[in-house]
C-alpha cells in the first residue's frame, strides 16, 4: 500500500467538505490554510461531525474521537497532516 501526500489527503478532504457541506460552503471558500471553525468557514459541531463521517466513509477508517482536538480541525493542512501522520492513508 502506497501512503497518500499530505496534499492528496488535502484534496480528499476538500472534496468531502463540498460533498457533505456544499450548501454551506463552496469550493472557492475552501483553501489549505483557511480556518475550518471559528472566523474561517464556520463549521459548528453537527457540521463537524457530518465532516468526521465523511472522512471516515472517505478513507475508510474510523477516527478516534478521544484523540481528536479542536486544533487538528484550525484548517485543511492541520487535519491532513494529522491523518499522515497518524493514519496509513492509502491511495
Amino acid at each position: 500500500m502506497t501512503r497518500a501526500s499530505i496534499t492528496d489527503i488535502e484534496r480528499r478532504l476538500k472534496q468531502v467538505l463540498l460533498e457533505r457541506l456544499g450548501e454551506r460552503v463552496t469550493a472557492e471558500e475552501i483553501q489549505s490554510e483557511t480556518p475550518l471553525v471559528r472566523n474561517g468557514l464556520g463549521l459548528d459541531s453537527v457540521a463537524l461531525l457530518e465532516f468526521v463521517v465523511g472522512i471516515e466513509e472517505e478513507f475508510d477508517l474510523m477516527l478516534d474521537d478521544g484523540a481528536l482536538t479542536i486544533e487538528h480541525f484550525r484548517s485543511l493542512s492541520s487535519l491532513a497532516a494529522y491523518l499522515h501522520e497518524h493514519i496509513a492513508v492509502a491511495e
